[in-house]
């Protein structure tokens, strides 16, 4: 799901904020994403398991997340201009039709203010049955 998430953002982000290619890496104690302002960085997509109904016996119908963080990091002091357009753009990427299968498809994001930095982390979550 990161590589369709990636494309889909690669088109879509033209202005100055864009996605890079790489991981999300430490060095450190400084993340890539601090070091690099206005790129978008998709981790590798991880998945969690749920029971969604439980029935007698052995058999579960489970519920299988995957979830695919985010992160970008701007400039405090200077809003960009294009970050709404941004953030919306991030929002949509959701509903790619590339990713198929899935019956829930959940966007979300939280910011936090380190010094003269804003950080806008988030994750997309897919869920299907397993």
């Amino acid at each position: 799901m990161r590589t369709e998430l990636l494309t889909y953002l690669t088109a879509s982000l033209t202005g100055s904020i864009q996605t890079s290619q790489e991981l999300p890496w430490q060095e450190g104690t400084n993340p890539l994403y601090m070091k690099n302002a206005r790129r978008v960085y998709l981790d590798e997509p991880y998945t969690e398991q749920d029971t969604l109904f439980p029935t007698l016996g052995s058999l579960q119908i489970n519920s299988r997340t995957t979830v695919v963080r985010w992160f970008l990091t701007m400039d405090a002091k200077n809003r960009n201009t294009d970050l709404d357009s941004a953030l919306t753009i991030l929002g949509s990427a959701k509903d790619i039709t590339t990713i198929t299968g899935v019956y829930t498809r959940l966007f979300d994001y939280t910011i936090t203010i380190d010094n003269d930095r804003v950080i806008y982390e988030g994750q997309y979550r897919f869920a299907n049955l397993a």
